[in-house]
């Protein structure tokens, strides 16, 4: 039986071009700005693995990319490491869709699903992405970071 937090979907304007968007998502010095000080090491290449790193070096997340288009579609497991009862979990998915609009705005929407099977890496996260999402956006339109802290 499926329920609310099996998938996960966030949605925010951004005042950015798609590019730089794009950018934002997948370079990891300005990632480490709004995602928790978290890095990442991949070629973006399907099939390649996606490793995310916390501030200290501590492996977050080992995972891989099941889908790129750049500028537009990203799509990766999910695995939260950090947290012992959701490192026991099956992975889940990202989905991050990057779509100009009019008016010099990008919708970028987040979609973390697969979690039929990982109710700790829902509850974990659920609260996580709006704050990604919204740091991503301040960032970009602003230039300072929320600088969210693991919490």
């Amino acid at each position: 039986m499926s329920t609310p937090n099996d998938r996960l979907v966030f949605q925010i304007y951004i005042r950015a071009t798609a590019e730089q968007v794009w950018e934002a998502i997948t370079e990891t010095e300005f990632r480490r700005q709004y995602f928790f000080g978290s890095t990442i090491e991949t070629t973006f290449e399907t099939g390649t693995p996606l490793r995310s790193h916390g501030p200290e070096g501590q492996l977050w997340g080992d995972d891989v990319v099941l889908e790129c288009e750049p500028p537009h579609l990203l799509v990766h497991s999910w695995r939260s490491l950090w947290e012992p009862a959701a490192a026991e979990e099956p992975p889940s998915r990202v989905t991050w869709r990057v779509e100009e609009q009019d008016g010099g705005l990008t919708k970028l929407t987040v979609v973390h699903d697969q979690l039929e099977h990982s109710p700790a890496t829902a509850e974990g996260v659920s609260g996580g992405w709006a704050l990604v999402i919204s740091g991503l956006k301040t960032l970009l339109e602003t230039g300072t970071a929320l600088t969210p802290s693991r919490g």
